[in-house]
């Protein structure tokens, strides 16, 4: 950091520092995140609010680069909520953050939603370095989207902006050379190869850690194993010296270059590569890579002939694959959560607690859902004098679907059941469905009718056994066990819930396949 100058009034000096923590932040993420705090906390001292709110918003982007996204887009929602004033550049600085926070936690469309934003935020106060990277991140995200041709624009656009600065004009075309590898376009992909090398010569510039992955890449897209090996081995040699670093650059680099080694048949080196890959996964904002990591593990176990390993780190991956999911799920809902007291969330509030309270694999309802709804209907209903009843329904075996095909196509089933239980109640509108997680759902029927729940849980229930599933799973029926209770005059949600709970386990212990109603 910045030595202190005497002749500096304090608010300036303090200026100054905050001046040299973009390249602090970029270099050294957890020290920029120290670093802001402590700036912030001078600020706050000195009353000076712009100096505070450009200490948090460098705060947020080194936790960001540190791999905690979420905790980021929450430290943006905090800047913005106290700080409504911020510049232009601040302004486009949180939103660029909130646009790779979201692109960490896999949410890719509120992450351009954010990108977006940052580009409207334009104005001459905002440096070209800035403009540059968001319009670099537009690019990024359209071509993740599947919009090609958009980001191809943008890239043009990022290009004709980062012309004379080295580090930006080769950024904005490893990222392009990058989405055409991810595409597997070899012809597009060894033209930007080509000009990454050219400018390297152009600039006099050598090409960073980053970047020589993405080459290394390109090499084993295009066959050439050895290449990519001596390229790989560069990355990981020169990670150290990247000057905008993120938390999970090493252990890619090794990554690639344990790929390169399997490649060309040197099994066991890949796999000590590989245990440096696992090393190098410290702290928060692994979870992706672990992943990959195990991957390419049951890989280089198959290569050394070890099948039961390999079979099992496969297995191994497809539950880290989807423990994966769950945590960007849950980390999506708390940087949602956070964004809620902001400007922007208050716009898409309505939005966002919609999505909270749905399954996002079925479109059904959630447990939140549930115990938000459901008391209302009692309250609704115990008043009107009208009936509630709960069907429980539970998949059976259906984690042998799962063993059996797949995760994926454990999932196609879920889906197939959840529009049959939407089909159930389409016509109702104050009845609903829900997936309580699992395979588990729920019907919450409303109705004058006291057989319409057991009619409703035997229509699904025949509905599943005569559907044709040979599609999804060949040789292998699917059926559903069912409960049905009816709210009692003094009863609530809970007792309901339990009554129907009761119920399922009885028609599961009478052999599956069946409605339990008393």
């Amino acid at each position: 950091m910045a030595v202190r100058d005497v002749s500096l009034d304090p608010v300036q000096q303090l200026r100054r520092e905050l001046d040299e923590l973009d390249d602090l932040v970029g270099m050294d993420p957890a020290e920029g995140a120290r670093v802001a705090r402590s700036l912030a906390g001078r600020a706050w001292d000195l009353g000076a609010r712009g100096a505070l709110a450009c200490a948090r918003v460098w705060e947020a982007e080194a936790l960001q680069r540190d791999g905690d996204g979420a905790a980021a887009a929450a430290a943006v929602a905090a800047v913005r909520r106290e700080h409504p004033d911020l510049t232009s550049e601040l302004r486009v600085r949180a939103s660029w953050v909130l646009a790779r926070s979201f692109t960490d936690i896999g949410d890719r469309p509120t992450a351009l939603e954010h990108a977006l934003d940052a580009a409207a935020a334009f104005d001459d106060d905002v440096p070209q370095r800035v403009r540059t990277r968001v319009l670099i991140k537009v690019a990024d995200l359209l071509d993740e989207l599947g919009a090609h041709e958009d980001s191809r624009s943008w890239y043009r656009r990022a290009e004709e902006l980062a012309l004379g600065d080295a580090q930006l004009h080769l950024l904005v075309v490893n990222n392009r050379a990058y989405c055409e590898l991810e595409r597997g376009d070899v012809a597009a992909a060894r033209r930007e190869l080509a000009l990454l090398k050219e400018l390297s010569r152009r600039y006099d510039r050598p090409l960073n850690a980053n970047t020589l992955d993405t080459v290394a890449r390109i090499h084993l897209l295009c066959g050439d194993a050895t290449t990519a090996q001596e390229v790989a081995r560069a990355a990981v040699r020169t990670s150290s010296a990247m000057e905008i670093k993120n938390a999970d650059d090493l252990p890619v680099y090794l990554l690639t270059l344990a790929v390169a080694q399997r490649v060309l048949g040197d099994a066991a080196a890949a796999s000590q590569t590989l245990q440096e890959a696992r090393a190098a996964c410290t702290g928060v904002g692994f979870a992706d890579v672990r992943t990959q990591i195990l991957e390419e593990q049951a890989e280089v176990f198959a290569a050394l002939g070890d099948l039961r390993a390999a079979f099992e780190t496969h297995k191994a991956f497809h539950a880290a694959d989807k423990e994966l999911l769950s945590e960007q799920r849950e980390a999506q809902a708390r940087a949602r959560q956070a964004m809620f007291e902001t400007d922007v969330a208050r716009e898409e509030a309505a939005r966002y607690r919609e999505e909270a309270r749905r399954d996002p694999l079925t479109g059904l309802g959630n447990r939140l859902f549930v115990d938000e709804r459901l008391p209302e209907l009692i309250t609704g209903f115990q008043v009107g004098g009208r009936l509630v009843s709960a069907v429980l329904l539970d998949l059976d075996h259906f984690k042998t679907v799962n063993d059996t095909f797949s995760h994926e196509v454990g999932d196609q089933v879920l889906c197939v059941f959840a529009g049959i239980l939407a089909d159930a109640v389409v016509r109702f509108p104050d009845s609903f469905a829900a997936r309580l997680g699992g395979e588990e759902f729920v019907l919450v029927l409303a109705s004058d009718d006291e057989g319409f729940a057991a009619r409703a849980a035997e229509w699904v229930r025949r509905t599943v056994a005569g559907y044709d599933w040979s599609a999804v799973t060949p040789r292998r029926g699917i059926t559903v066990s069912a409960g049905v209770a009816t709210l009692d005059p003094a009863g609530d949600k809970a007792s309901l819930l339990s009554a129907a709970d009761a119920r399922l386990y009885a028609a599961k212990a009478a052999g599956r396949n069946c409605v339990v109603t008393r």
